[in-house]
C-alpha cells in the first residue's frame, strides 16, 4: 500500500448518520487547505458524486468500470469546481459490477481489487476518502481493505454506539483476513444537538474512544442538508455556516502535522 496518500475509508453500518456529507466537506475542507484530495465514491447511489455537481449520466467511465478492471482509476478520476479536490464518481451499474466480480471466478482476490486500483494513483494525492455503501458487502470490503485507516461518523442519538459496535466487529473480521494494519483511527460526531441525550452519546464516545474521538463535533445544521441539492460543498455554498466551520476545524485536526506535498 503506497505511503504517500493518507487513504481514508469512511464508514458506519448505520444509515443517516452524515457519512457522504463528511467525506463531500472534509474533503473539501482538506483542499481548502492545500491538500490535493480525491474522493472515491464507491456507494451506488452516487451522492458523493451528485453532492459535487458529477452527471455520472454524461460520464464514460465511472467506478464500475474500475471494479470490473476494464479501465484504470486515473481515467475515471474528473475535477471537481473546488480547486484541489477530484472525484471518482459511482453510478447504480457499482453494483452491477460488484455482483458480477463477486461470481466470476476470473476475478481473483476480488475483495482487494480497489486496493490495487488506488495504489496506482496513490502517488499524486494526500488524501483519498472513500465512500462507503451503509452494509456489508464486497463493496465496504474492498474499501477496508484498500484503507490504511477508518473514520467513523456517529450521529447523537440512541443506537449510535450499537453501529460503532456491529463496525468494529467487521473491522475485525477485516484485519484478520485482508489488511492487518487497518483500524478504526477516528471517531466524528454528528448532527450533534443542545440536548441531554446528545451530550450522553458524546460523553460516552469520548469515554471509550479517547483521542481517536475530533475535538470537533458536526452540529445539525440545515444548510449542510441543502448544499447537495445546489451540487456543493458547505464550504462553497455556505461559507460561514457552522457546518462549514466545523469541518475546515476538523480537516485541520486530522492533517495536524502534515503539509501539502509539492508538485
Amino acid at each position: 500500500m503506497s505511503e504517500t496518500a493518507v487513504i481514508i475509508a469512511v464508514a458506519n453500518q448505520k444509515g443517516g448518520v452524515g457519512k457522504t456529507t463528511t467525506v463531500v466537506n472534509l474533503g473539501a475542507a482538506l483542499a481548502e487547505r492545500g491538500f490535493r484530495t480525491l474522493v472515491v465514491d464507491f456507494d451506488p447511489q452516487g451522492n458523493a458524486s451528485s453532492g459535487l455537481n458529477v452527471d455520472t449520466s454524461q460520464l464514460e467511465l465511472t467506478m464500475s468500470n474500475v471494479l470490473l478492471g476494464t479501465d484504470p482509476l486515473e481515467n475515471c478520476i474528473e475535477p471537481t469546481a473546488e480547486k484541489n479536490l477530484f472525484i471518482a464518481p459511482s453510478d447504480m451499474d457499482l453494483a452491477d459490477a460488484a455482483m458480477l466480480v463477486g461470481s466470476n471466478q476470473k476475478y481473483a482476490f476480488p475483495q482487494t481489487l480497489l486496493r490495487r486500483s488506488i495504489d496506482a494513483v496513490a502517488g499524486d494525492f494526500d488524501y483519498i476518502l472513500i465512500d462507503c455503501p451503509p452494509t456489508l458487502g464486497l463493496l465496504t470490503v474492498n474499501a477496508f481493505a484498500a484503507a490504511s485507516t477508518i473514520l467513523a461518523p456517529v450521529q447523537c442519538e440512541y443506537y449510535a454506539l450499537e453501529g460503532v459496535r456491529d463496525l468494529l466487529s467487521i473491522v475485525e473480521q477485516v484485519q484478520a483476513n485482508i489488511n492487518p494494519s487497518l483500524d478504526v483511527g477516528h471517531f466524528l460526531l454528528t448532527m450533534q444537538q443542545a440536548t441531554k441525550l446528545s451530550k450522553e452519546v458524546e460523553a460516552d464516545l469520548r469515554n471509550t474512544f479517547g483521542k481517536k474521538v475530533f475535538t470537533t463535533a458536526v452540529p445539525r445544521n440545515v444548510r449542510l442538508a441543502e448544499a447537495p441539492a445546489h451540487g456543493k460543498s458547505i464550504l462553497k455554498f455556505d461559507t460561514n455556516s457552522p457546518g462549514a466551520q466545523a469541518y475546515r476545524k476538523i480537516a485541520k485536526e486530522l492533517s495536524h502535522g502534515r503539509t501539502p506535498r509539492i508538485r
